[in-house]
C-alpha cells in the first residue's frame, strides 16, 4: 500500500535505506511515470543496495509482427539503461536476444497473443495466419544498478 506525499508523488510505506535489493521485472512499462518508481526504489535501498530491472525490446517477438504490433511504452529495453542511469548514476546491462519459446500450435499462439492484450476474436483469427510450431524470439535487457 502506498501513500501520497507532497506533489501527488507515490511513496512506499518504508523508511529510507530499508532494503538490500529491489526488483522490477517487466513492470515499469505499466506505469505512467517509471522515473518516479525508480526514484522511490533508490530511496528505499540501503547504500550499496542492488536494483534489478528488466524490460522487453520494442521489436520483441518479431515472428508475430505479421499479426501483432505492440503499442509503444514509456519504458523499454532500448531506453531502460538511460532511464535507470538518470536515477542511479551507473548501470550494468545484460541483453538477451534468442528464440526462447516455441508455440506448438494455433491455440498456443492465440493464448500468447491474448496474454499480450490482443482481444480473443482477433487473437484467434491471427493465430490461423501463422505456421506452427512457431519459435518466438525474446528480446530485452536486464539493468543492474547500485545505490
Amino acid at each position: 500500500m502506498c501513500r501520497r506525499d507532497g506533489a501527488d508523488a507515490l511513496r512506499l510505506p518504508f523508511r529510507d535505506g530499508t532494503f538490500d535489493a529491489a526488483v522490477a521485472v517487466n513492470m515499469l512499462y505499466h506505469l505512467d511515470d517509471p522515473g518516479r518508481a525508480l526514484r522511490e526504489a533508490r530511496r528505499v535501498l540501503a547504500p550499496g543496495g542492488l536494483l534489478l530491472v528488466s524490460a522487453i525490446c520494442r521489436d520483441d517477438s518479431p515472428e508475430l509482427a505479421p499479426v501483432w504490433c505492440p503499442e509503444p511504452t514509456l519504458f523499454d529495453a532500448e531506453d531502460a539503461p538511460d532511464r535507470v542511469c538518470e536515477v542511479f548514476g551507473e548501470v550494468e546491462v545484460e541483453r538477451w536476444d534468442a528464440p526462447l519459446i516455441t508455440l506448438p500450435d494455433r491455440a498456443a499462439v492465440r493464448d500468447y497473443l491474448i496474454a499480450r492484450r490482443v482481444p480473443r476474436p482477433e487473437a484467434t483469427e491471427a493465430a490461423t495466419r501463422l505456421r506452427t510450431p512457431l519459435p518466438v524470439t525474446k528480446r530485452g535487457s536486464l539493468v543492474l544498478a547500485r545505490r
